[in-house]
């Protein structure tokens, strides 16, 4: 559940790149285009940043005890 908007910013990012790609740079969206291609990106980077750390720290190695949970 907690994913589903995550994942509406996904493909939404992919349908901007996409119409950037259809879209003549001479047309007056394209610089909108790119703002907004640029914006979702940097949001997604941004979870993607605060996930890995926190993914990370929940991974048990191999041969490793996972500590008991409270």
């Amino acid at each position: 559940l907690l994913y589903k908007p995550v994942d509406r910013v996904t493909r939404s990012t992919l349908v901007l790149h996409d119409l950037l790609k259809h879209t003549p740079v001479s047309h007056p969206d394209h610089p909108l285009l790119q703002d907004a291609l640029r914006i979702s990106q940097n949001f997604l980077s941004s979870i993607n940043e605060e996930i890995t750390p926190r993914r990370q720290s929940m991974t048990v190695k191999k041969g490793e005890v996972s500590p008991p949970a409270l």
